[in-house]
Order: structure tokens, then C-alpha cells, then sequence
């Protein structure tokens, strides 16, 4: 069992050829990441082949990556760029179900269930589905800066500082691109600021 290591130490594990220690990393970001690239691309299918080509690409790319540095943000900005590459491409179609599954080893999962709040009344279900829907569709629209640190931020949970380090740029520009982003994304949806 590899669970007790920390993802840096697996990493170097890992480099060092030692057998399921990269099996480990990929079992422990697979979910997260695929959330991630999904909610950027808009695509099941292009998710699932960028977050298997970024694995791919940290795997043989093991000996460039810095221990000292945190692994997760590392895994992220490779998935970030083949993203964004995938996007610029346009080798994709848009799809923006929010039935369709987006994690398919162990568990399945659709955007609608992890929106979704398991304790509304039953009559406020099919409104709170329909909301989810249009945010999808709003995010989906808004432009890929945008749509990065909302995902990173406030969908993934990840700080401003996690988030300008797999952005590659300050705090701050993290910071005013998530107000930015929160005010247009509002706006689209129809919903005044308080």
C-alpha cells in the first residue's frame, strides 16, 4: 500500500521505477483532474483523451519534475495546456449534457449529480436541474481564462495562490480574472449581484 505516501514522494518513487507508485498518483487525481479538463473543454469524450494524454505526459516526463514542488499543481498545468491545445484545435464538439457521465473506473459521475444538493424538496428539484444546466452552458460560453479560474477556484476549491501557480501568473491576476469571471458568469445566468 502506497496510500500513506505523499504525492511528491510518489513521484519520485515513481522516477525511480518502483512499481504502482505512479498508479497511485493516477488513481488519487483522476477524478479531479477529468472534473477539471471537463468543465474547460465542454467535452466527455475530449476530457477523458486530454486527461489520459496529461497522465501520459507526467509519466514520461517524471525526471524533469521537481520533488520540492507540489505534484498536484505540476499535473494540473500539463492538463491545462493540452486543454487549452485541444480547445485551440477545435478537435472537439461541444457537448454540454449534464446526464452524461464524466468518470467511468471506479464510479460514474454527471455534472448534474455533483451540482446538484442532496437535500432540496422534491419540488425544487427540476428547477434546481434546469439551473445547473444553464450554468453549464454559461461557463461553457465564458472565455477560457474565465472558465479556468472559476473551475480552479470555485469549483475545484482551490486557492488563488494553487490556482496562479498552475496559471502560471500573480495572485492578483487570479484574483481580478475570479471577480471578473464571478460578475460575467452572473450576468449571463441572469442573476443581479447582491
Amino acid at each position: 500500500m502506497m496510500d500513506h505516501y505523499s504525492d511528491e514522494e510518489l513521484a519520485a518513487k515513481a522516477r525511480g521505477g518502483e512499481a504502482g507508485a505512479f498508479e497511485e498518483l493516477f488513481h488519487r487525481h483522476k477524478r479531479s483532474l477529468l472534473n477539471f479538463i471537463y468543465r474547460m473543454v465542454g467535452n466527455r469524450e475530449t476530457a477523458e483523451e486530454v486527461c489520459h494524454d496529461a497522465f501520459i505526459k507526467a509519466y514520461k516526463n517524471l525526471d524533469i519534475f521537481e520533488v520540492d514542488k507540489k505534484f498536484s499543481t505540476w499535473l494540473y498545468v500539463i492538463a491545462r495546456n493540452l486543454a487549452r491545445n485541444a480547445i485551440r484545435d477545435r478537435k472537439y464538439f461541444r457537448d454540454i449534457s449534464m446526464d452524461k457521465e464524466i468518470v467511468t473506473d471506479r464510479e460514474s459521475v454527471s455534472l448534474k449529480d455533483m451540482l446538484a444538493d442532496d437535500h432540496l424538496r422534491p419540488d425544487r428539484i427540476a428547477q434546481e436541474e434546469e439551473l445547473a444546466r444553464e450554468a453549464q452552458v454559461v461557463l461553457n460560453s465564458l472565455p477560457s481564462e474565465f472558465r479556468e479560474v472559476i473551475t480552479l477556484c470555485s469549483i475545484q476549491g482551490l486557492s488563488c495562490k494553487e490556482a496562479a501557480d498552475i496559471i502560471r501568473c500573480s495572485i492578483a491576476t487570479v484574483s481580478l480574472r475570479l471577480e471578473k469571471a464571478k460578475r460575467l458568469f452572473l450576468k449571463k445566468l441572469g442573476i443581479s449581484e447582491a
